[in-house]
């Protein structure tokens, strides 16, 4: 089975959940935003993130891939176009003000095209907020030395996180957004333990505001490049 063949399929309705959850992600989202913009939500699920942005009285366009997802999405007022985003973004050059990419690249093939697809449709002043789980996160480095799994990773479809194909640090961000005409301009972390290992809770938390490179989840804000 192929990843758009599964993603198609597959129930996220737990994982972006899961993500939404994530302590001060809807905060910071609504934060960098703002009010009265037009904003882009790509891999939006059944709209969790994107009807708050729609709530502060933004232009609010999601885009998925999962029909039950679509469904659920519309049921709750967003404006959703169903496609593989691998192929193409369906909207005009420079419409949105922002351009919100929430746990999609992971799942990407080319990532690259994608985010020039991304650009292609901000205006020239516009801004890309990218997030996605840190491969590099103190969580990852401590379980590496326990000799345990990397998070968000997983050996097969069904296996925790076995739906990415890619993973990211802060550097490797960095880079593709170059790559894609993106410089970035502000890159911050989040905090996330679920489950078990509670006991790194503290050091987490401590380590996702003094040193983004080191959280479980990633915020980038960019913009193209010579703006």
């Amino acid at each position: 089975m192929r990843i758009a063949e599964y993603l198609a399929k597959v129930d996220g309705l737990y994982e972006e959940q899961r993500l939404a959850a994530i302590p001060g992600r809807r905060e910071l989202l609504s934060s960098i935003v703002g009010k009265g913009r037009s904003v882009l939500d790509i891999g939006c699920g059944t709209g969790l993130l994107a009807c708050e942005l729609l709530r502060a009285n933004n232009e609010v366009w999601g885009v998925e891939i999962n029909t039950g997802a679509v469904e659920q999405a519309r049921a709750r007022g967003l404006r959703v176009k169903q496609a593989d985003v691998e192929e193409g973004l369906p909207f005009e050059d420079e419409y949105f003000d922002f351009v919100h990419v929430g746990a999609v690249l992971e799942s990407l093939y080319d990532t690259r095209h994608f985010l020039e697809e991304c650009r292609r449709v901000l205006k020239r002043d516009g801004h890309l907020v990218v997030s996605t789980w840190n491969l590099n996160s103190l969580r990852n480095r401590l379980r590496v030395l326990r000799g345990r799994y990397l998070t968000e990773l997983g050996a097969y479809p069904e296996d925790h996180g076995g739906g990415h194909l890619r993973v990211f640090n802060l550097e490797k961000l960095k880079e593709l957004c170059a790559e894609a005409g993106f410089e970035v301009q502000i890159a911050q972390g989040l905090p996330y333990l679920h489950g078990h290992d509670r006991w790194l809770d503290r050091p987490v938390q401590w380590a996702a505001r003094i040193a983004p490179g080191l959280a479980p989840w990633l915020v980038v804000t960019a913009s193209p490049r010579g703006v």
